[in-house]
């Protein structure tokens, strides 16, 4: 099979488009109009073996308004197809004619940030044995009797006989460990910026649109 596209002005010359080729046998399974959105247009297109950007041409012309007629014909029977559409269209005039849009990439270079590696610092906390040695007092208290023999003289005499009592406390020293948090180094993360050059080698695409006139007569034949 093969697959003819061509894209009208008016809907009324694509109807006329189409009832001539039903005229010369091709069925309606054969020929349609274009419709739905851009994006279905252009993998619809794109199905029926047309370039990618050829099928975003003509799916725009359908989003503008043009009638899009594809015809799939037999292989041995596309050039009466093409020249049946042809002739419909080089019947209508210049103001109502088919559009074949001649259409071109363009190139540009972009750039995008990708990563190429860094460093990764992970703080980690690890124990290690320490030891001091520290001298510590103990204090205690006892209690001696020992002979004596004096008399008791002034206020002495006076409290020798009233109660009292007398306490002593002995002490004990006791290690007391203090710890002190200090920063001791640091680690900084920075960035290093270069620039380097590349050349970026693609290709684009454009399409050439040629116009030959067809079905012409001599003259007086």
């Amino acid at each position: 099979m093969a697959n003819l596209i061509i894209a009208y002005n008016d809907r009324n010359i694509a109807d006329r488009a189409i009832a001539a080729l039903r005229d010369e046998g091709f069925g309606d399974a054969h020929v349609r109009i274009l419709k739905g959105a851009t994006a279905k247009l252009v993998a619809e297109i794109s199905d029926c073996g047309f370039a990618e950007a050829d099928a975003r041409a003509y799916a725009k012309a359908a989003g503008d308004g043009k009638a899009v007629v594809v015809a799939d014909v037999p292989e041995d029977q596309s050039d009466l197809a093409q020249s049946i559409l042809d002739g419909v269209t080089s019947g209508t005039g210049p103001d109502n004619g088919g559009a074949m849009p001649n259409v071109e990439e363009e190139f540009s270079v972009g750039k995008v940030k990708t990563t190429n590696g860094g460093v990764r610092v992970t703080s980690s906390v690890r124990e290690t044995p320490v030891e001091a040695t520290v001298t510590l007092r103990t204090e205690t208290v006892g209690a001696e009797r020992r002979e004596a023999n004096r008399p008791l003289e002034g206020d002495e005499a006076k409290a020798a006989f009233k109660e009292k009592t007398i306490e002593m406390m002995g002490t004990r020293e006791e290690a007391e460990v203090h710890k002190e948090a200090r920063v001791v180094g640091e680690v900084e993360l920075r960035k290093e910026a270069s620039e380097r050059q590349t050349t970026v080698k693609d290709t684009v695409r454009k399409t050439h649109v040629e116009v030959e006139r067809i079905g012409d007569r001599a003259a007086g034949k």
